[in-house]
């Protein structure tokens, strides 16, 4: 019966596709980012999807979601002790904990075999690996054994900070092996291409999308009463040294002085949140900053139509620069206006002075100077809102963006 269904599916053109991932939603309404999920479900329209992605603590370990087969392997026992995974994500896990170093041998091995009985059972036609390592390289090595097709898609933290001769090594292993790699900005593809010359034909430019059914502008001051006579300005990310937030922070000091109600709030978390509210406090801001932690994505569009202003403060550090952001395209097609540092793949999305402000990483004087601007000036604010929720839905729809993945499919699977 599995034969003859596995028949009838190619006899109508179904391909069956299989996702690498390392990041994946653990369960419903899950913290861990989810645009993976979102694009394989847009692809399942015409082909079908099976995920492979690491096992949680009290996660399923094969379940339907939407219209994708979710597959998770288990790489540790007991399973709550499986560290190298979802949080604040695998590099940063690894270095931290000697027991998610302990664990790569394991992660590694689970997921080849997961993948080798995958590809057997579904009889898969197309394999694609989101980060160049680890996926990208298990994706290379079933590639070679199995001669299928094999996209890669690198989102930057898998390609900044990798830089030894260990890693260059495994990263052009992997690039060699791809018949086609996708990256999110101009500056992960300058990066790229500048340590393997030799892949620039096969590499192309598709960041991840946003649903803009989701994240749209509306009316939520209601719903918010406790600010209604703030000025917000917003901050959402993972807390951590790359995100810059502590320019932000002290920016922050200034603008308070200068605009009283404005305020400032921090969603997410991260290894580096203690210190900067440690920062906030010692700067008096403790009535000025608020760390609101963990929230849902439907809650998140809200905040952003909450905020006069979202503000992604990046910098370039030891971990890598900032691939792309984005929370800001989010934040544009909220209605929001928004402030981006000059770090990375920023300057992909923000147009200085057209669809958002620009200052330069690392400045807070400037970074003052630019959102005490956006906040005393309405017209500004009005003109930057409808110029980006204009570009972020014309550009970053994930109808839009999901096209342009299948255009590959349906190149590599012809």
């Amino acid at each position: 019966m599995a034969t003859f269904k596995y028949n009838l599916r190619h006899a109508f053109g179904m391909k069956n596709v299989l996702v690498l991932t390392s990041t994946f939603p653990r369960w419903k309404n899950d913290s861990t980012p989810s645009f993976v999920f979102t694009l394989s479900n847009f692809s399942a329209r015409k082909y079908k999807m099976t995920i492979l992605a690491p096992h949680a603590y009290k996660s399923a370990k094969n379940e339907k979601l939407d219209n994708l087969h979710v597959k998770r392997f288990k790489y540790f026992f007991p399973e709550k002790y499986q560290k190298i995974a979802y949080g604040a994500g695998i590099i940063p896990n690894v270095k931290k904990s000697f027991l998610a170093k302990m664990q790569i041998p394991g992660f590694l091995a689970s997921q080849i075999g997961n993948a080798n009985n995958i590809i057997k059972k579904e009889k898969i036609n197309l394999v694609h690996a989101h980060w160049i390592i680890p996926q990208g390289l298990i994706g290379a090595i079933l590639k070679k054994k199995y001669r299928i097709p094999l996209i890669v898609t690198i989102h930057g933290s898998d390609l900044f900070p990798l830089k030894n001769k260990l890693f260059k090594k495994l990263q052009k292993f992997v690039v060699n092996n791809a018949d086609f790699i996708t990256v999110n900005s101009k500056t992960a593809e300058k990066e790229l291409i500048s340590r393997f010359p030799h892949v620039k034909n096969k590499v192309k430019i598709i960041p991840m999308g946003i649903d803009t059914n989701l994240f749209k502008p509306k009316n939520v001051k209601n719903k918010y009463q406790k600010y209604k006579n703030n000025k917000i300005l917003l901050f959402a990310g993972r807390i951590n040294e790359q995100k810059g937030i502590e320019y932000l922070i002290k920016a922050m000091q200034e603008v308070v002085s200068k605009i009283k109600n404005a305020k400032l709030l921090i969603i997410g978390n991260g290894e580096h949140r203690k210190n900067l509210e440690k920062l906030a406090a010692g700067l008096n801001l403790t009535n000025s900053v608020e760390f609101l932690g963990f929230k849902s994505h439907k809650e998140l569009a809200d905040y952003y139509n909450l905020a006069d202003v979202f503000v992604l403060p990046s910098v370039t550090s030891k971990i890598g620069t900032e691939a792309f952001g984005l929370v800001l395209v989010e934040a544009m097609a909220s209605g929001t206006c928004v402030i981006g540092s000059s770090s990375g793949g920023i300057k992909d999305i923000i147009n200085n002075g057209k669809n958002g402000l620009i200052f330069q990483e690392k400045n807070s004087k400037e970074l003052t100077d630019k959102i005490i601007k956006m906040l005393t000036n309405e017209k500004l604010r009005n003109r930057l809102s409808r110029n980006g929720l204009k570009f972020a839905r014309q550009n970053y729809d994930w109808e839009i963006i999901s096209k342009k993945f299948l255009d590959i499919y349906n190149k590599l699977l012809k």
